[in-house]
């Protein structure tokens, strides 16, 4: 190292050390050409202050190790991505135990480039070197350049030293706000296990393969804080004895308490200090819903306020613009955006998710024997106790009550297939929920997921109140929190793709869905395809629309009903403003039956089984009906799905045949129906044959190749249907031997859906 040595003076600096003269300090003037020797200035350091360039945090591991520095705070102004520049977990663990041990403060720069470099170490024996020049700590500033540096020598204290300190601290609080590692290591103290700690350690990296899209990982991220905070809470409400921390139910939960119980024994001094705490803000309340029914000594549908807790989403693993877009809408709402980490207030979560589906944040936790909802700075339980007889009987006949609007006020040639089909709807809308454990017990490569978890697709003409009965399903779901679908028209290929990555399953209505639009939907066909259980939870699909069925690969994948039905839908309508009433009346009652339906699903976990889906559901209102001592009324679709018992493809058949608006004429091994239809209506009648009956359609008649099959199947011989059928009326009550036969080969069964047939 060429130097220049010399002692200077300064005038204004009069508390100078005695030995140098009056305002004197050592002087060094120096041209360094390699980097060891500028890093031996700093050997032996008790800590360093700096401002400087350095492209690898590595370097800062090796200067706190083998050059034996006992701490370091350096502001890095040259870098955009310096975490970016942590590639190794030996690495970040080296960096997150120097930085809890208060060895190591890494400032990230906030704005443009600050090119300064200056340096303040202090020795053991309170000496001090202030350092500034050209060099730095960056590798390629000394493989292609020479640099020098001026080093003053003093002591603590001193006015030099405390000047020159002043002159760092301006530039940490003028250009920095954010520190290398502050999310990694708040995440780490909140880690429960060293296996969760190492794993949050490998994510911040961005070790390891993304198995997700970047959206996806997010919300993956996100969530498993959501479940972090409803554990918590759970153990509390299932178990106090066990539990790691008490919360109080209280009216006014900002004025609850926090208390953490360490053991059964408490101290005098523990009683003290917990009472000096009593003036806090809580954590978390434990609050009532608005929409309890009172009838039980327990919540139906318990929530946690937690304005406090916070939800961490790493993104080292994520494309940087996607974790830029998804930082910034979550900034405007009260986030922070750091190095591999964003950090947002569970309220701004929450109504975030919310804001870009259109649906709440839903999840399964299946060993809490929870589900949690979230909505804003709250988390939406479900019970847990099992229900009383009373609850469940005021829960069902609720239901009825809804269902029996059909009888009251609507207009139908099949009451009683309506009424059956719109409580398959609640079946499916409580089942829906929990598709995706159902997905990971049914996958397998020899199964097509998408037969056995259909969307719902519920056809009815606009007056058929489908619409409203989708809603009311919502409500119950979600504690009145979703109260309306998303309308079709603000739907496309993007949403229904995006749905499926935020880690949500709650259900995702689409209201008044045209054929022509879900048959662009492409995703729909293969939406369970590619999903493996280690994707993030995606929800279930129900169409509700005016339109005829759509093609045969879409028909494939939903569960249909049909509410064929008309309600007075128009204030001059006869009848309307009962309807209005008796509707009114149904909706404002308190109904958490999707809260005890989900408990029991919870405790038994049917889905590991394999045995079934929704029928796991319907076996649960059989119980309830029983735990209540409430008969069954005729149109519950108690051992097999509605639309199977009535199938509105048969019973329109039946009806033109009985009404003589179709002929049969005999085709070499089949027979050909006419109608007396315009050809787009005949479509329809061809679209609702199941498949095994070898139809085509042709102009306004359909071919049937399957004749003995098919006459078994609409409740004749096929030479009843040659010879022509006498109008017997709009009876259609189908014959038991017919509903027995079709059990067996019905394409909706159970196992035909997991078959792929």
């Amino acid at each position: 190292m060429d130097e220049l040595k010399a002692n200077i003076s300064f005038d204004r600096f009069a508390d100078m050390p005695e030995f140098y003269g009056s305002g004197a300090a050592k002087y060094r003037l120096a041209m360094v050409k390699d980097r060891d020797d500028f890093l031996d200035l700093f050997e032996g350091a008790r800590h360093v202050d700096a401002v400087t360039y350095a492209e690898t945090p590595d370097l800062m591991v090796k200067m706190l190790t083998d050059y034996d520095i006992g701490s370091l705070d350096v502001l890095i102004g040259n870098a955009n991505d310096y975490a970016e520049q942590v590639n190794e977990v030996s690495t970040a663990r080296s960096l997150v135990q120097l930085r809890q041990d208060n060895r190591l403060t890494v400032r990230l720069k906030n704005r443009k480039i600050v090119h300064s470099k200056i340096y303040r170490i202090v020795m053991p024996d309170d000496t001090v070197k202030l350092v500034q020049g050209s060099a730095n700590l960056s590798r390629n500033s000394w493989e292609y350049h020479t640099n020098q540096i001026s080093v003053f020598t003093t002591e603590v204290g001193t006015e030099l030293d405390t000047e020159f300190k002043k002159f760092i601290d301006e530039y940490r609080e003028g250009y920095s706000d954010q520190t290398l590692l502050e999310g990694l290591v708040e995440a780490l103290e909140a880690a429960d296990s060293p296996e969760e700690r190492e794993n949050r350690i490998e994510y911040w990296v961005g070790a390891g393969d993304l198995d997700v899209s970047d959206t996806a990982a997010l919300n993956q991220d996100a969530v498993e804080d959501l479940k972090d905070v409803a554990d918590k809470v759970t153990a509390v409400v299932d178990d106090p004895e066990e539990a790691d921390e008490t919360v109080a139910f209280v009216e006014e939960p900002e004025n609850a308490t926090r208390t953490v119980v360490e053991s059964n024994e408490s101290t005098t001094e523990e009683d003290s200090n917990k009472s000096e705490d009593d003036d806090e803000s809580p954590d978390v309340g434990l609050v009532e819903s608005d929409h309890e029914t009172d009838l039980t000594d327990t919540l139906d549908r318990p929530r946690v306020r937690a304005p406090d807790e916070k939800i961490r989403m790493g993104t080292s693993k994520v494309d940087k613009d996607s974790a830029d877009e998804f930082g910034s809408s979550l900034r405007d709402r009260g986030a922070t955006v750091e190095d591999h980490s964003i950090t947002a207030p569970l309220s701004a979560y929450n109504n975030q998710v919310k804001e870009s589906t259109s649906i709440p944040t839903m999840s399964v936790l299946p060993e809490a024997e929870q589900i949690i909802i979230g909505e804003d700075d709250e988390i939406i339980l479900v019970a847990t106790e099992d229900p009383t007889p009373e609850v469940l009987n005021h829960c069902l006949g609720t239901i009825e009550d809804y269902i029996k609007t059909v009888d009251d006020h609507g207009h139908t040639q099949s009451e009683t297939a309506v009424m059956a089909q719109m409580y398959e709807a609640f079946l499916y809308g409580f089942w829906a929920p929990f598709a995706n454990q159902y997905a990971e017990a049914l996958s397998s490569p020899s199964r097509t997921l998408d037969n056995v978890l259909q969307h719902l697709y519920i056809e009815g003409k606009s007056d058929a109140g489908k619409d409203k009965l989708t809603e009311y399903i919502l409500r119950l779901v979600s504690d009145n929190t979703v109260i309306s679908g998303v309308d079709a028209d603000d739907v496309g290929v993007k949403e229904v793709r995006g749905v499926r990555e935020w880690d949500t399953s709650f259900p995702y209505a689409i209201i008044d869905a045209e054929k022509e639009k879900i048959q662009r939907w492409s995703p729909i066909r293969n939406y369970w395809g590619d999903w493996t259980p280690t994707s993030v939870d995606q929800p279930c699909l129900i169409f509700t629309t005016n339109d005829a069925l759509p093609k045969s690969e879409f028909r494939n994948r939903m569960k249909i009903l049909s509410m064929d039905v008309s309600f007075p839908s128009n204030p001059e309508d006869p009848g309307f403003r009962e309807a209005q009433e008796d509707l009114s009346d149904v909706l404002e009652r308190q109904n958490p039956i999707f809260s005890y339906v989900a408990r029991r699903m919870l405790t038994e976990k049917p889905w590991t089984d394999g045995n079934g889906t929704i029928e796991d559901v319907r076996r649960i209102f059989r119980e309830f009906y029983e735990e209540a001592g409430r008969e069954q009324p005729e149109y519950f679709p108690a051992q097999e799905p509605a639309e199977k018992t009535y199938d509105t493809g048969r019973m329109k058949w039946q009806r033109d045949i009985q009404g003589g608006r179709v002929t049969f004429e005999s085709e070499p091994d089949a027979i050909t129906a006419d109608f007396d239809r315009e050809e787009y209506e005949v479509y329809d009648y061809e679209k609702r044959l199941p498949k095994r009956f070898m139809s085509e359609k042709s102009s306004t008649s359909v071919y049937i190749g399957a004749p003995e099959e098919f006459a078994e199947w609409i409740g004749y011989s096929v030479e009843e249907l040659l010879n022509g059928v006498d109008e017997t009326g709009t009876d259609t009550t189908q014959p038991a031997e017919v509903q027995e036969s079709d059990k067996g080969t019905d394409t909706n069964s159970f196992l035909g859906r997991l078959l792929g047939r």
